[in-house]
């Protein structure tokens, strides 16, 4: 049994930075009031913060989010989402980054940039995934995309177990609204809806196997067969840029961008956005597999090559 739990949940270090609890919560207090305060000159016109003014800013939440939803939201003013939102993309990146150029290319991806354009909830699910299980609420707001993050970790997946159960005792069978999102849309599935559910699952499947331990990977894997993804969903994944070199980090921020082409090639540019989820997960792969078997061939010529910065 041991043998099979280290199996299913190896230990795989995701963060090239170390920061103390203090550290952390100090940096991310920071940030959150400086992009607070830039939140405060993003005007909340309906072009800007559409979903915000229509949606969770009049408490006019969709059935299909978790009900514990509009509890969150009724602390947050739009400038406090944006300042969260950012907040969380900086110290998300700032963690895993292997280099500064790589860490700017994820605050000019499209997620970003899509995300507070909205006013959306996804980066308060960023910032539930930066410190599970203790944040499990926030990351399961949008799970569609985080809930793979949960598999990382045995940890995870307790805290994962007890939100639910205390959240079934609290407000019933509630799942049941949220896949609701399948069916409630009459005029069916949105243009930007680029999520081909089960018929991803065998391809999901090898990826799962591949990126155990590693919630990046797993969450990237995880969109295979997820039911519902929209372009900007994918800001939960987005900080894993940084893990990349500089000119790989700034392929996949280009790559991001591409479903914009939907303006210019139709509906079928939205599907373009698998390109950045295909880069993502290879890139991160090559990290694991590629470089970690050079070092094993290197160390039988060098033994003191211990450091992963050698």
């Amino acid at each position: 049994m041991k043998r099979i739990i280290e199996k299913l949940f190896p230990q795989q270090l995701i963060f090239k930075n170390h920061l103390s609890i203090l550290q952390s919560v100090t940096l991310f207090a920071g940030l959150t009031l400086i992009f607070s305060l830039i939140g405060t000159m993003i005007p909340q016109d309906g072009f800007f913060a559409f979903d915000w003014i229509h949606f969770f800013g009049r408490d006019n939440i969709p059935i299909f989010y978790p009900p514990w939803t509009g509890i969150v939201v009724n602390f947050l003013s739009f400038p406090v989402l944006v300042g969260l939102t950012l907040a969380s993309v900086g110290l998300a990146s700032y963690l895993r980054s292997t280099h500064p150029l790589s860490m700017v290319a994820v605050f000019l991806s499209l997620p970003v940039f899509w995300t507070v354009f909205l006013g959306q909830l996804d980066g308060l699910v960023l910032l539930g995934t930066l410190a599970l299980p203790w944040l499990s609420p926030l990351a399961l707001l949008k799970p569609q995309v985080s809930i793979w993050a949960f598999g990382a970790r045995k940890t995870y997946l307790l805290g994962f177990l007890i939100t639910l159960l205390i959240s079934f005792a609290v407000w019933g069978w509630w799942p049941e609204l949220m896949f609701s999102v399948w069916t409630i849309h009459e005029e069916g599935k949105y243009v930007n809806d680029i999520a081909i559910g089960f018929w991803g699952l065998p391809l999901a499947v090898i990826l799962l196997w591949f990126s155990r331990g590693d919630p990046d990977m797993l969450m990237l894997a995880g969109t295979f067969i997820t039911p519902y993804l929209l372009p900007y969903n994918l800001i939960v994944v987005t900080p894993a840029i940084a893990r990349l070199s500089p000119r790989s980090a700034w392929i996949a921020c280009f790559l991001s961008w591409l479903p914009l082409s939907a303006n210019w090639l139709g509906d079928r540019g939205w599907w373009l956005g698998w390109l950045f989820i295909f880069w993502l997960w290879l890139g991160l792969a090559g990290n694991r597999y590629v470089s970690n078997t050079k070092k094993v061939q290197l160390s039988q010529f060098f033994p003191n090559l211990t450091s992963e910065n050698d």
